[in-house]
């Protein structure tokens, strides 16, 4: 079966065996190929919640690709990505957009490592039912905050934390770890257009959300991280070593802190967090956005906004009302 051109069904990625429902059938397809060692492997984590990659035979049954094909997307998988530049305002990001079906993998192991794996409770971003909003309410009422930014996060994220953390989610085959983690990195880093890398990455930065919750309780302060944004808060004078502390803890991972992009405001300062204003019982949006908003609503009484331009500004006017909402509950 070849999905490369087509969408891929719900029941596709939520099959624990992809095109196979069971570890008995998976074993079964694969006949003599599968000695009693793998059979055990694939029923170990197939019991864990785990797709059962325990070969590239097995892959190949499971996805419904060419065997030939499989072994290319494992270990020639920087032939199957589209690079290109992204722009935004000023910066630019350099997006590493995998092909249809090696991104087809990707979706699958992220949908069943996003079930398995438990992030750090502090940590909001790529989180079903969680969101930048959820992560700036945990900061209303600061009197502080201090905001740091991992650089490059995906792209210096390396494959052998990437394999750390296909060990502490239950792999333990190298041939397993070996075959996941070439589908899901390029030229030995997280891809930064990857579907898989957003949960790979939060399992990858699991114990350093440890350290960064350890300095929050040895502060008295509040800690969260969506994505690669850190942020910390809380009341009365910010600590004055929290930037060498923080600087101390990354020093000894693979990723960076962004200087330039560190802030350290207080009040009577505006006090943003992904964009919201936290400093008060509620988030809620700047003078300047709720400015726009009421244009936005008085352009759409009145039949004003062109059709090229409702999907943008609608999306505005409902992010609107989305924090009028919280607020109210």
């Amino acid at each position: 079966m070849n999905f490369a051109n087509m969408r891929l069904p719900p029941q596709l990625m939520e099959n624990i065996g992809f095109t196979l429902v069971s570890a008995q059938e998976l074993i079964e397809a694969l006949g003599v190929d599968c000695d009693e060692n793998e059979k055990n492997e694939i029923r170990y984590l197939t019991i864990q919640g785990l797709p059962p990659i325990t070969s590239i035979n097995a892959l190949s049954v499971m996805i419904g690709y060419n065997r030939g094909f499989v072994w290319s997307l494992v270990y020639k998988s920087y032939k199957y990505y589209r690079k290109f530049p992204l722009s935004k305002g000023t910066k630019v990001r350099h997006i590493e957009a995998p092909k249809v079906s090696l991104k087809i993998i990707q979706k699958w192991l992220s949908y069943h490592f996003t079930k398995v794996a438990k992030p750090h409770p502090k940590v909001y971003g790529f989180i079903p039912r969680l969101s930048h909003i959820s992560a700036a309410e945990q900061h209303v009422n600061a009197e502080w905050i201090a905001s740091f930014d991992i650089k490059n996060f995906f792209q210096s994220t390396p494959q052998d934390t990437v394999k750390d953390a296909l060990r502490n989610i239950g792999y333990r085959t190298e041939k397993s770890i070996e075959i996941i983690s070439n589908l899901c990195c390029i030229l030995g880093m997280l891809a930064q257009g990857a579907p898989s890398s957003p949960s790979l990455s939060n399992m990858a930065l699991n114990s350093v959300d440890l350290l960064l919750e350890n300095l929050a309780k040895e502060y008295g302060c509040c800690f969260t991280r969506y994505a690669d944004d850190i942020v910390f808060s809380g009341t009365g004078a910010p600590p004055p070593d929290i930037s060498n502390a923080i600087q101390a803890i990354f020093a000894k991972t693979p990723w960076t802190i962004a200087t330039d992009k560190t802030q350290i405001v207080k009040l009577p300062n505006r006090l943003k967090v992904h964009g919201l204003l936290v400093h008060g019982n509620d988030v809620r949006l700047t003078k300047g956005y709720r400015n726009k908003i009421r244009l936005y609503l008085y352009l759409k009484k009145m039949g004003y906004i062109k059709d090229e331009d409702k999907s943008k500004i609608f999306g505005h006017i409902n992010y609107n009302k989305q924090i009028e909402n919280r607020r109210k509950n």
